[in-house]
């Protein structure tokens, strides 16, 4: 079925707020609350409609994209932005999309700190920090030790994480309104 003009106008406030939260990711490594804010209101706004997803499953969606991507947050990989910005994608995706858009955006931000890693020279200690922390991990889980204690090696170099959470985003966008 052909996209209706709702799911183009639907289609066009995410694709805005995912794009002003690249351009300032990638410029500042920082998500302005005001872009996170702008978007979840729209997508909120947009379940309301007649031909919106309805407000139970936007905030489904919002609470996967959140909760998806919090426990990023508590290991210290992800900022909070971040986080914020998946969970605003949730409430325009909704309930039960966002899970596969989770997995999508986990798929691309794979692929982007590895490409991240090569081009910036840090693939070596990347590779470090991954081992270091899943091995602390595998050993706390195995002598019981304190997680509090556990410390997940981070790189001081920040990659701007909003690209991934539009390209997995736009990837299901494309395989639910295909453009041909």
């Amino acid at each position: 079925m052909p996209p209706s003009l709702f799911d183009w106008t639907h289609l066009a406030a995410l694709a805005a707020m995912l794009l002003a939260a690249m351009w300032h990711d990638t410029a500042s490594r920082r998500i302005p609350n005001t872009v996170v804010l702008w978007g979840s209101l729209t997508a909120l706004g947009l379940s309301l409609s007649p031909h919106g997803i309805g407000l139970g499953s936007a905030l489904a969606g919002g609470m996967v994209g959140f909760l998806g991507f919090g426990v990023f947050y508590l290991l210290r990989t992800l900022g909070a932005g971040d986080v914020k910005l998946a969970a605003a994608t949730g409430l325009f995706v909704g309930h039960p999309d966002m899970l596969w858009v989770n997995l999508l955006i986990l798929l691309a931000g794979c692929w982007l700190a590895i490409t991240w890693a090569v081009f910036s020279g840090q693939l070596r200690q990347t590779l470090h920090n991954l081992s270091s922390g899943l091995t602390q991990l595998w050993l706390s889980r195995q002598h019981g030790a304190n997680a509090d204690r556990l410390v997940f090696p981070v790189s001081t170099t920040r990659m701007p994480y909003a690209l991934a959470i539009g390209a997995g985003t736009a990837v299901h966008a494309l395989q639910r309104w295909p453009l041909s």
